[in-house]
Formats: structure tokens, C-alpha cells, sequence
């Protein structure tokens, strides 16, 4: 029983770090050298919105491989008119963490009463001794 609930919690632990982050607009000659993504998603000043992997500042380009053709590609930082990246959101987190919290306090709180044989009706050996399962 252990051992499947380590595999739940694991496996429920990597469906939720995806919730932690959220699309947002970000200024890529500062955000892609810190954080190095994996994946930007660049709207060019055309109007052309082009998902990039491996991206990186070269100068006053932005680099890396034009995701589906696999081709190399390289965009002036001029020609750029957003670019959105995967980032942290630390209100999706605290929201995360609250829901987690509070799931976990519900279910303490329900086994603890139902332990304690406060759950549902009253037990009463006198009137039902096969009612009561101490």
C-alpha cells in the first residue's frame, strides 16, 4: 500500500508543477540568457508568430531552431515584437499550495473523525452492539 502511495504522490507531485507556471510576455535579451528555456514563442513585427526551441541572444539577434522544420533560424531583437515564454507565477503557486493545504486538512480531519467513530451515526452499544466495530 505504501509503495502505491509513493507512486500517487510522485506521480500527482509532476502533474502539479506545471500548474506553478504560467505563458507570459517576457523581454528575451534578458529572460532567455538567465533562464535558458527550452521553448519561446516569437510574434515578429510581420505579425508572424514563430515557436522557437533552444532560443539565444546572440548580440542583437535571437537564435535557435524553428520548432517543426528544425531548421536554424535567426531573428533581429528589431524585428521581434513579443515574445512569450513558460515562466514562474507565484500567485498560481500560492493558489497550488493553499488547494494542497487545504485537501490534505479535509482529508486529516475525516479519517481522524472516522477513527474515532464520529462519522456518520452515533454508535450505541446498548441499543445495536453489532453497530459498533471497536
Amino acid at each position: 500500500m505504501s509503495l502505491q502511495f509513493s507512486r500517487v504522490a510522485v506521480v500527482g507531485s509532476l502533474l502539479m508543477v506545471p500548474a506553478c507556471t504560467a505563458m507570459r510576455a517576457v523581454r528575451p535579451a534578458q529572460f532567455i540568457p538567465q533562464h535558458r528555456p527550452a521553448l519561446v514563442w516569437v510574434t515578429t513585427t510581420s505579425e508572424a508568430t514563430i515557436a522557437v526551441a533552444q532560443p539565444r541572444i546572440d548580440g542583437d539577434t535571437l537564435r535557435g531552431l524553428w520548432t517543426g522544420l528544425r531548421k536554424p533560424l535567426a531573428i533581429p531583437l528589431n524585428g521581434v515584437q513579443t515574445v512569450h515564454a513558460r515562466a514562474s507565477s507565484p500567485v498560481r503557486t500560492a493558489v497550488l499550495v493553499g488547494a494542497v493545504g487545504l485537501v490534505g486538512s479535509g482529508l486529516v480531519w475525516t479519517l481522524t473523525r472516522r477513527s474515532a467513530g464520529l462519522a456518520g451515526t452515533p454508535c450505541d452499544p446498548l441499543a445495536d452492539p453489532e453497530a459498533c466495530s471497536y
